[in-house]
């Protein structure tokens, strides 16, 4: 896949330029910068930010950010130094000595609101990163209508840049150059200086002012300014609006992630469910299918039951009606008691009858309920009934007793 060009927001002359990079080209892009749209590098304009080289002096590499906090905070920077996107430590290529001079670079001001539009996901690093400087020669270039001064060290790399409030080359400008440079060597990190550069796209400019060239001591040539060179590394200085951007779609990313993971939760929770419902229906379907089989089975207990039921009292030859007729004439005295009424059936066992005397009927059904015999009925029979002659009346009905063995039997074939 072909990588993407990179786009540049780069502060010039008249403001934000955009340079569009494809391989080792750059060239400048015409368009409105409302037409700007994922920038790949910002520049931090110099009057946005502010340099504070200095020299820290016995202390090791990785203590050299703090010591260099320190000394922000006794010049009253402590709020810009506690944000780690406000702050940085540029330590160049050249100090491999433990004393050689760093710049503390802090964010003084926003960006334009359609740079900061274009540079959501843009790496920002000061203006001064595209520009290419030369050692023991400071440039002067023009920024935002204004000019800006680069100091390099003695192997070219940016030690300080900030921007004058001088806005063309005049007496004042070279007053305010020679301050800067002044404050530097007293604060013993002004490098070996040799002559002074001023880049810019004016062919009028070509011909420096006498006023300005008379105040400095060092001499002052002119150059054409030239495309911007692409800086080594990204700075972790960002503006608090795209910081506060960033943050809030991490945020976002953090909730849909949450949500989507929720999600995939709920559908393995579902489908584990629906896999477990399926599994439970197939093996009802395989029970429902294997009693299907067995119904031939059921069908011949069935009949094999029914047969039983109707041979069952011709295998008992206590049920036989005739020998329930003999069990019951057995039980009747010699006189005293006469049956009316005998009436047999299988579900169901009837006697009237009438008696000499009220005690004859007692007598009789005592006997008739504890015959054992008979103890296969379960009996129901009131008072005999006086009449006025003293003769009585009684009525005995009986139910067969429940087959507890067979009724057990029968529960067994209907469950299959």
């Amino acid at each position: 896949m072909k990588p993407a060009d990179d786009l540049l927001l780069i502060p010039h002359e008249e403001g934000f330029r955009a340079w569009r990079v494809k391989g080792d080209q750059i060239s400048p892009v015409e368009a409105d910068g409302r037409a700007w749209k994922n920038a790949s590098w910002v520049a931090l304009p110099a009057r946005s930010i502010i340099s504070v080289p200095m020299r820290i002096l016995g202390v090791d590499g990785d203590r050299r950010e703090s010591a260099a906090q320190l000394e922000l905070e006794a010049t009253g920077f402590s709020q810009e130094t506690s944000d780690t996107h406000s702050f940085e430590l540029q330590i160049p290529p050249s100090a491999e000595e433990r004393d050689a001079p760093v710049t503390a670079i802090l964010q003084a001001a926003a960006l334009p609101e359609h740079v900061l539009a274009a540079a959501d996901h843009a790496r920002f690093v000061p203006s001064v990163a595209f520009h290419q400087l030369k050692a023991g020669e400071v440039l002067l270039w023009y920024e935002t209508g204004g000019l800006v001064m680069a100091i390099p060290n003695a192997k070219g790399s940016p030690l300080h840049c900030q921007g004058l409030s001088a806005r063309t080359l005049d007496a004042d400008a070279a007053a305010e150059v020679r301050c800067v440079l002044a404050s530097l060597d007293l604060a013993g990190v002004l490098p070996e200086l040799e002559s002074i550069c001023i880049s810019s796209s004016d062919e009028a400019e070509g011909r420096v002012p006498v006023s300005f060239e008379n105040g400095l001591d060092l001499p002052v040539t002119f150059r054409r300014s030239a495309p911007p060179i692409m800086p080594e590394k990204a700075s972790r200085l960002v503006p608090q609006p795209v910081v506060q951007l960033r943050t809030e779609r991490q945020q976002r990313r953090m909730v849909m992630l949450g949500v989507a993971a929720f999600t995939l939760v709920l559908i393995a929770a579902l489908g584990a469910f629906a896999l477990r419902v399926l599994v439970r229906e197939r093996s009802l379907m395989a029970e429902q299918a294997r009693l299907r089989g067995l119904e031939s089975q059921l069908e011949s207990i069935r009949d094999a039951r029914a047969n039983w039921e109707d041979l069952r009292p011709a295998l008992r030859p206590d049920l036989y009606p005739v020998e329930t007729i003999y069990q019951l004439v057995q039980l009747l005295p010699p006189e005293g008691i006469r049956v009316t009424r005998f009436e047999l059936k299988l579900d169901a066992f009837v006697i009237d009858g009438e008696a000499s005397s009220l005690g004859h009927g007692i007598e009789f059904r005592d006997k008739l309920v504890a015959a054992p015999a008979l103890s296969h009925w379960v009996w129901d029979v009131p008072q005999p009934t006086s009449l006025p002659d003293g003769r009585a009346t009684f009525r005995a009905e009986a139910k067969p007793k429940v087959d507890e063995t067979l009724t057990e039997e029968s529960q067994e074939v209907t469950s299959l």
